[in-house]
């Protein structure tokens, strides 16, 4: 599975975390978190539960990434249907060792089989938690 965005520890449990208006949001899919206290909202199908920061365990946003012949590799995107996921880097020196493809200005791209990469990620504070 490829994490990518905002999300939040709360009751011991991670949720993608999404804010509007100064306001905090923690989100789910299941229909049984009803009982802590989530409420459906909109036509989506997902649930959601309005927290303040000081009830919230941690809070980070999550980058993913692969390394490929030692390139750092950002995630654009992944097909599920197909099991491709493509990567960019704007890297010039990874076309030496890499099969990539240019892109647009100063970015290279791969399409690759996501059986055949190791999706990594970065974890970065926010909300003024910090590891």
């Amino acid at each position: 599975m490829i994490r990518k965005g905002r999300f939040a520890i709360w009751n011991g449990k991670e949720y993608p975390i999404v804010s509007q208006r100064r306001n905090y949001y923690l989100e789910s899919e299941k229909p049984e978190d009803k009982e802590m206290g989530f409420t459906e909202m909109g036509t989506s199908g997902s649930f959601f539960k309005e927290v303040s920061i000081d009830e919230l365990e941690d809070a980070y946003e999550v980058f993913p990434y692969a390394m490929l012949s030692g390139y750092r590799f950002a995630i654009e995107s992944y097909e599920k249907k197909t099991g491709m996921v493509t990567l960019v880097t704007n890297n010039p020196f990874a076309q030496k060792k890499v099969a990539v493809t240019p892109s647009g200005k100063d970015e290279f791209r791969i399409d690759i089989p996501i059986e055949e990469v190791t999706i990594l990620e970065d974890r970065v504070p926010i909300l003024g938690f910090d590891r």
